[in-house]
């Protein structure tokens, strides 16, 4: 498998989600601001970035409100990456959770398949106490 480059582009949205860490923005967002901020970029090659960092580990997706609508949040340090969230479906709220339990599932999971695990992404999808 061929190894992807990493462009100047992609290093900018990094540094860009990274800053922002705190947010979660569409692609149309994070393309807005950073055609606000002069950087040249255009849509196509935030949607490419975007995909690649997901892929990466660095951010992470998930569908807001009635699942019409893909955001993304920065999550490329490891006590975030191994977080599981929770999703509200209704309103997008997200909150992380941790349980000792994901250890437990984790090694359980590599007993069976045999596979070595390195990290995780736990997403779960409900509706919060205030959209119930």
């Amino acid at each position: 498998m061929q190894k992807q480059r990493t462009t100047a582009q992609k290093l900018e949205i990094k540094r860009f989600l990274e800053a922002n860490r705190e947010r979660e923005m569409t692609v149309a967002e994070i393309a807005a601001e950073l055609s606000e901020s002069g950087s040249g970029i255009g849509i196509a090659t935030v949607y490419r970035a975007v995909k690649r960092l997901e892929s990466d580990g660095i951010i992470i997706r998930h569908v807001t409100g009635s699942g019409n609508k893909a955001v993304y949040k920065y999550c490329g340090d490891e006590s975030v990456r191994n977080m599981h969230m929770i999703f509200c479906r209704c309103c997008g709220k997200a909150v992380a959770i941790n349980f000792e339990l994901s250890h437990k599932f984790e090694t359980s999971v590599s007993d069976k398949t045999g596979f070595s695990i390195t990290d995780h992404q736990l997403l779960l999808y409900g509706l919060c106490p205030d959209c119930r």
